[in-house]
């Protein structure tokens, strides 16, 4: 008896000391990870349903953001909010701001771009332009555009260019160049741009297939608002811009080049955004075919340059901290994806 009485408080004293110690530790416990993981399923099937049964491109297309909203809230958990966004194609809106524009400038710019609402492969897409003091102005919060016709004042906004290209924004330069604009300058940094020798020479579109280049989008741009066909346009020429100097460097950021390789439109990436330097052309007669050639090809690089990406959402959105995202690539007329975001609203 007294043998098991020492065990027993032997038993009894090591649950004491046990029980003390934690006093002294922190219970660590580990989340499975299986909510999120079931809830990831659950976004990746209703993506799936959507694509599957034509709904997701029918509703795209057509920028019902009301039906995409409603398909996907019946189909989620009612303890979740989510934001859609579509990339690869241009959004339904194209907002540009012309920099210390005048009227003659906004004139010019919409003889240009006339019609600014056209149908891209049946997807409606609307091009505004409004004025905008940069020096004392803000960018309005909608801007997917810098437009420019004057070159000096890149270097003169270079901070703020630079903030917009950081934030995803697009800037445009209209301009005719000369050898002292490129280079280790504002213009030839923001636009990647290097001087050659002059040459008047027509300029074509380079590899129209590679889907790799952004030479290959604004061509497909081109072509569908111009009512042609991507193979159509590959030996198609430029005869209306002003004799260039700017160098067609082997880079694959040429858009439109020439034989000797000068450039007439270049591209170029820059922090989160895109840049693109075009130049100036001879365009008194808006009616004339070679002046509505460029005309086309400059709304083709307005489209690509404004990041083809777009938000679907009924109101603005700002997801929180701790969310996930899952995306489809959809085989449409133009091949582009859907991403859905999606976070808890309770977190």
């Amino acid at each position: 008896m007294k043998g098991f009485a020492k065990i027993f408080e032997a038993i009894v004293a090591s649950i004491v000391l046990l029980a003390s110690l934690t006093f002294f530790f922190t219970p660590n416990v580990q989340r499975s990870g299986w909510d999120r993981a079931s809830l990831q399923i659950l976004v990746e099937d209703a993506l799936e349903s959507a694509y599957l049964n034509g709904t997701l491109e029918r509703y795209v297309k057509t920028d019902n953001t009301t039906q995409l909203n409603m398909l996907f809230s019946a189909m989620l958990p009612k303890t979740v909010d989510f934001s859609i966004e579509v990339s690869g194609i241009p959004g339904k809106t194209i907002n540009i701001v012309c920099v210390d524009c005048n009227q003659a400038n906004m004139d010019d710019l919409s003889a240009i771009l006339d019609p600014r609402d056209f149908s891209y492969k049946m997807k409606n897409t609307s091009i505004r332009i409004e004025p905008l003091v940069l020096a004392t102005q803000n960018i309005p919060e909608s801007t997917n555009m810098l437009f420019f016709f004057d070159k000096t004042k890149i270097s003169a906004y270079q901070t703020k260019i630079n903030d917009f290209l950081n934030a995803s924004g697009g800037v445009f330069l209209f301009a005719n160049l000369d050898a002292g604009d490129v280079g280790n300058t504002s213009v030839g940094n923001t636009f990647g741009l290097v001087w050659g020798d002059i040459t008047n020479l027509p300029g074509r579109f380079g590899n129209v297939y590679d889907a790799s280049l952004p030479g290959h989008f604004v061509a497909r741009y081109y072509a569908n608002i111009s009512t042609r066909h991507l193979q159509d346009v590959q030996s198609e020429t430029f005869t209306a811009f002003l004799p260039t100097g700017i160098s067609g460097q082997n880079d694959q950021r040429n858009v439109v080049r020439t034989d000797n390789d000068r450039a007439y439109v270049r591209t170029n990436e820059v922090g989160q955004g895109r840049t693109v330097w075009f130049q100036d052309y001879a365009r008194s007669d808006h009616d004339n075919q070679f002046t509505k050639q460029i005309d086309n090809l400059t709304k083709a690089s307005i489209m690509w340059a404004s990041g083809e990406r777009s938000k679907l959402d009924m109101i603005k959105k700002t997801p929180a901290p701790v969310n996930f995202k899952s995306s489809i690539f959809v085989y449409d007329g133009d091949n582009y994806i859907i991403e859905l975001t999606i976070w808890r609203i309770f977190f």
